[in-house]
């Protein structure tokens, strides 16, 4: 029994409830990024005949895996030794039902990234780190974006004493630029005028719950505190999350900011140690004077240690957050000395609140299912059906009037629990 919540709390998601996002992307999105992966592994190893034998293992297993998902097949225990191993196949023991269409959503969209790194994982040529399947794909998001960064850039070096109306436009920035995963930059014209004008209440009724005010208040009553930032993508996010880091380390309120990155290639477009060093040295290499002072100053953070970056297994794993402790209580101990845990993105979301199918009324707070080893905020535009925090029928009323906007980052929720 929840007690906040006021019962047991609802399913998770799963392909059986055919009237939602969920069903649609496994149905139809999934498929389509497997496709895509052979397609470009199968060119890779005709165009370069080193990676041709394992570009046809890589192809033959994925091929498979496609099978089995279009085929509702139930899920098959993973191989190798990597450390989260034994976890995931205890989980998928015990996981009933386990089929494709009829485990929880969360669980195997999991579990697909999982797998597809496993495949990779047993070549020669193509393992991690050395290669990661979307790295192109994440770097040119990076390139794409290059002249609205140099404009956010330029006015971030000229922040010299943050406020906290500051600190509201970068906490906005940073959740905006959650729209813009899966390197969809060239398709996504960013609307700067947040960040360059004091008007940070443009796009305030697109934020179905808004807690920004209460997270400000929490920020500014800080002396040199500490402040963990869970990322979701990189490219652009990413240049935005640590625009943020910066904006708050120049404050007096916070002295060091933690950024938490994935351990492996995951759901396309998250930041991978790569990807955080890939940026870094595009700025730095910049023939921009404000880019390439930018870089050269988060270097220098990195280096003196006011700016960390991490990452650990759990955040490849199936679980959500409320089983942080239980899973990998290392992590949760770690995170009981952050004054404000930042969860990006949509995938944090749906582990926050474990991707139930909670009424959209729920408060936040109940939806966490206890889960609160500091106080905690999620930035989040909305890309799928779990949704809490909101006034009742307002996320009802949107997704009858356009089902599409609704999952598409158009609407954003700024939700905590301080």
């Amino acid at each position: 029994i929840n007690a906040e919540y006021g019962g047991t709390p609802p399913p998770q998601l799963s392909g059986q409830m055919l009237d939602t996002f969920c069903y649609t992307s496994i149905k139809d999105r999934h498929p389509v990024t497997i496709t895509k992966i052979i397609d470009q592994i199968f060119k890779l190893g005709v165009k370069d005949e080193k990676y041709s034998e394992d570009a046809k293992e890589v192809t033959a297993k994925l091929s498979r895996l496609k099978n089995r998902l279009q085929t509702d097949k139930e899920l098959e225990e993973l191989k190798g030794n990597g450390e989260d191993v034994e976890t995931w196949n205890q989980a998928i023991k015990e996981l009933k039902p386990n089929t494709w269409f009829s485990a929880p959503w969360l669980f195997i969209e999991c579990y697909m990234y999982r797998y597809l790194h496993q495949a990779f994982q047993s070549t020669a040529t193509l393992t991690y780190p050395s290669f990661d399947v979307f790295r192109e794909e994440k770097c040119q998001g990076l390139i794409d974006s290059l002249d609205n960064i140099r404009e956010i850039a330029s006015l971030l070096l000229q922040l010299a004493n943050p406020t906290p109306r500051d600190i509201e436009m970068f906490i906005k920035l940073s959740l905006w630029g959650n729209k813009t995963d899966l390197s969809l930059l060239k398709h996504f014209n960013l609307d700067l005028s947040d960040v360059q004008s004091a008007s940070v209440d443009k796009d305030n009724d697109r934020i179905l719950s808004n807690d920004l005010d209460k997270v400000i208040k929490h920020l500014t009553s800080l002396d040199g505190g500490k402040i963990d930032i869970v990322l979701d993508n990189s490219g652009y996010e990413l240049f935005g999350d640590l625009c943020l880091a910066e904006v708050l380390l120049r404050s007096p309120h916070v002295s060091h900011v933690s950024l938490h990155m994935k351990s492996l290639p995951w759901f396309v477009s998250d930041v991978t140690e790569g990807d955080l060093q890939f940026m870094l040295d595009t700025l730095t290499g910049s023939s921009d004077e404000c880019l390439s002072k930018l870089g050269c100053r988060w270097k220098e953070r990195f280096s003196e240690g006011t700016l960390t970056a991490t990452h650990h297994h759990f955040w490849t794993t199936h679980a959500g957050f409320s089983q942080m402790e239980k899973l990998c209580p290392d992590l949760h101990d770690s995170l009981k000395s952050s004054h404000l845990i930042l969860c990006k993105g949509d995938l944090n979301y749906r582990k926050l609140v474990n991707d139930r199918v909670w009424p959209h009324d729920t408060p936040f707070s109940g939806a966490l299912e206890g889960f609160k080893p500091a106080p905690l905020c999620a930035l989040r535009t909305i890309k799928s059906d779990s949704i809490v925090g909101c006034g009742t029928g307002v996320v009802e009323g949107l997704i009858k009037g356009d089902r599409e906007q609704m999952f598409c980052g158009t609407y954003a929720l700024i939700s905590s629990n301080l």
